[in-house]
């Protein structure tokens, strides 16, 4: 895996990197140090928006890998001025989860551009995990649809990983500030269920503010949660999270400033599938 600073890794020109290893796939989906990064379009695009894009190359032995790119636009020209680019936070991320013990993606290229600090291109690319699905996907489309016991016990594999990477994450002060359903894989091993965490570009530390970074997190998780979970097990996974050593008060303190933030911007009402 590339190892970045959160940090500006370009004042003015480019820098590229790959893994040593991984030389011949990289090569035979086109990345060298020279290529137009803005323009690259092998493989399904997957994704697409005016500054982020991200495809989906299947080589020819099988292995599957996942290029995003992004683009700075003349409008938000100064936004990643002497700032880190998004490239950049997300190959820091996923090191710094590996770091503590979480699951997340190997980042195998990284590129930047940049012209006298501003932000021209950059882009990253990642191998894909196997046998795993984005979690909000698999929680309707196949979670939701698993009858009794067997839902209940997905569930408590499911949420017990996720919440045990969660204390992991926010003790060692690395907050996602982006955990939505759809930034975390749930990953099938055999008969059990675990979860990865992924696209990570707004990722930080945050230090003397660690509640808030707590806050933002399960306000993520929230968005979803709310119409898929009772209120009980919504309030359980806080208290599990707190862990014994909370006062009386501080799990319903937590869920209440969680529901603030979430009030702030409400998620969508969800349209449930029918259960076959």
């Amino acid at each position: 895996m590339l190892h970045l600073a959160r940090r500006m890794q370009r004042f003015h020109g480019r820098r590229f990197l790959l893994d040593p290893g991984y030389g011949p796939q990289l090569g035979e989906m086109g990345i060298h140090a020279d290529m137009d990064w803005a323009n690259f379009s092998a493989g399904e695009l997957i994704s697409d928006s005016p500054a982020t894009r991200c495809y989906r190359v299947v080589l020819n032995n099988g292995d599957i890998f996942y290029y995003k790119r992004y683009v700075g636009s003349i409008r938000r020209a100064m936004r990643f001025w002497m700032r880190p680019g998004k490239a950049a936070v997300e190959v820091w991320a996923y090191r710094k989860l590996a770091a503590l013990g979480i699951p997340s993606l190997d980042v195998i290229a990284f590129g930047e551009r940049r012209f006298f600090g501003v932000m021209r291109a950059s882009f990253l690319i990642t191998r894909a995990v196997p046998n795993s699905q984005d979690l909000d996907r698999f929680a309707l489309d196949k979670w939701y649809q698993m009858a009794e016991p067997m839902r209940r016990r997905v569930y408590q594999e499911i949420s017990s990983s996720l919440l045990e990477q969660m204390r992991v994450a926010h003790k060692g002060g690395f907050f996602h500030h982006d955990l939505k359903w759809r930034n975390i894989l749930v990953q099938k091993k055999g008969e059990h269920y675990s979860t990865v965490w992924i696209d990570a570009p707004r990722a930080s530390t945050m230090p003397l503010r660690e509640r808030r970074g707590a806050v933002v997190d399960f306000a993520g998780l929230a968005r979803i949660a709310i119409s898929l979970l009772s209120v009980y097990d919504r309030m359980r996974f806080i208290a599990k999270y707190m862990g014994n050593e909370r006062k009386p008060g501080d799990a319903k303190r937590l869920y209440q400033e969680v529901a603030a933030n979430l009030g702030r911007r409400p998620p969508k009402p969800l349209v449930l599938p029918s259960r076959q």
